[in-house]
This record gives structure tokens, C-alpha cells and sequence, in this order.
């Protein structure tokens, strides 16, 4: 089994944990979408911060032009919401498993996005879920982990830090 396929195994179950988590939010009701996008600035901001604090690009050279932090408080200002302050603990990753990790579900996220934003009416902002990757990102992001998680620590590292991203994302819908 490839880097890529023992991630996926291994957070499947925390993937769905999210996905039901945030499954309640209405996304075409305006304070369901104002409710859902802070949520996912409980989970994402903090995990974005830390990845730059890291030095993500160390693990995957193109990480600041997948960056989104951005747009996600452009929508959230549109909205007249305050992100959230991020909870306790603050995530922490050190070394290329630990940051590929992270990685994996933010940029999972962006996958996710696209679906989710045809329940999105076009009225409401939606830089956040519009984001696109560069053409063959998702790819690069695979490659890399299976050229970059060979060692099983280096996987196992991977696997811990996705699953604690998986629990913040589900920590922030439930707040």
C-alpha cells in the first residue's frame, strides 16, 4: 500500500467524523453559512498559521500559493463575522511527515469545498470554497507523500498529525 492509501485508511473514520460535523450547517441559509464558515476558521486558520510557522514550504515547495487563510477572513469580513480566536492547544508540526500531514486534509478541504459550494447561493461570498488548485496540485501533494512517507515513523507522524487536524475541524464544527 502507497503513503497516499495508508493516510487515507488510516483517517477514515476522522474524516467522517467531519464530515458529519459539519454536515448540519446550511449552507444556503445566511446564518447556516455564517455558522459553517467560522467553524471552518476554528479548524483552518490556526492549522495554516502553524504550517507557515513550520516552514511548510520545506515539505512541499508550493505551499504559499495554497495558502487560503486569506480568503476565508475576506468572506468572514464580507459576512461581518470575527473569526474565532483559536482554541487550546495550538497546533504544533515539526518535520516534512508531520507538516505532510496537515497538509493532506487542508488541502482535502479544498476538494471537499468544490462540492459544497453548489449549495452556496452565488449571492453569498464564496472565496473560501471557490479556491482552485494549479492545474495537477493535488497530484504533486500525492506524489510527495508517497516519495516523502517511506519509513514507517515517517508515516506514522503523517497519520497522527492528519488525525489531530481531523480533530480540530471537527472540535471547531461542534463549538
Amino acid at each position: 500500500m502507497n503513503a497516499r492509501a495508508a493516510l487515507r485508511t488510516a483517517t477514515a473514520e476522522n474524516h467522517e467524523i467531519v464530515d458529519a460535523a459539519f454536515a448540519c450547517f446550511d449552507l444556503a441559509d445566511p446564518d447556516g453559512y455564517r455558522r459553517f464558515l467560522t467553524a471552518q476558521a476554528g479548524g483552518f486558520l490556526a492549522v495554516e498559521a502553524a504550517l507557515d510557522e513550520a516552514g511548510a514550504e520545506a515539505a512541499l515547495p508550493d505551499w504559499p500559493t495554497r495558502r487560503r487563510a486569506g480568503l476565508l477572513l475576506a468572506d468572514l469580513a464580507d459576512l461581518s463575522v470575527t473569526p474565532p480566536e483559536p482554541f487550546a492547544p495550538l497546533p504544533h508540526f515539526s518535520g516534512k511527515a508531520s507538516m505532510l500531514g496537515a497538509i493532506y486534509v487542508i488541502e482535502g478541504s479544498r476538494l471537499g469545498g468544490a462540492l459544497l459550494k453548489r449549495s452556496v447561493p452565488e449571492t453569498f461570498p464564496r472565496r473560501f470554497l471557490d479556491a482552485r488548485q494549479d492545474a495537477g496540485s493535488w497530484r504533486r501533494l500525492l506524489k510527495s507523500l508517497d516519495e516523502n512517507l517511506l519509513r514507517p515513523d515517517d508515516l506514522d507522524a503523517a497519520i497522527l498529525s492528519a488525525k489531530k487536524v481531523f480533530a480540530r475541524f471537527a472540535k471547531a464544527a461542534r463549538a
